[in-house]
C-alpha cells in the first residue's frame, strides 16, 4: 500500500508569502547588474580585443539580466500559485469532513 498524497495546507499558506521576498532580491539584484552594466559595452575598448571581448560577453550579460528581471515576477506568481493551492486544499478538506459528518448523522 501507498502513503498517497498529502498537502499541509497551512505550511503551503505560510510559505507562500516566501516568495515576495524572494521576488524583491530578485528585482535589487537585477537593479543592479543593470546600473553596473549601463555603458559598460564601451568599456572593452574599440580595438580588435576590446570588440572581441564585448561579441563573447555582453550578450550574455544581457540575457542575465532579462532572466533576473523575468525571475522576479515569476517568482511572485509562483507564490500566489503557491497561496492559491493552499485555499484549494483548505477547501476540499473542509469539504471531505462535512461529507463525513454528514454522513454519519444520516
Amino acid at each position: 500500500m501507498t502513503a498517497g498524497f498529502e498537502a499541509d495546507a497551512d505550511r503551503l499558506a505560510v510559505s507562500s508569502g516566501d516568495f515576495d521576498s524572494l521576488a524583491v532580491r530578485a528585482a535589487a539584484v537585477a537593479e543592479r547588474l543593470e546600473r553596473a552594466l549601463d555603458g559598460a559595452e564601451e568599456a572593452w575598448g574599440d580595438d580588435a580585443a576590446g570588440r572581441s571581448f564585448a561579441a563573447s560577453h555582453v550578450a550574455h550579460a544581457d540575457e542575465t539580466l532579462a532572466g533576473l528581471r523575468n525571475l522576479s515576477t515569476r517568482l511572485t506568481r509562483f507564490g500566489g500559485t503557491v497561496g492559491a493551492a493552499s485555499g484549494r486544499y483548505r477547501g476540499s478538506e473542509e469539504d471531505a469532513e462535512q461529507a463525513i459528518t454528514d454522513a454519519a448523522r444520516e
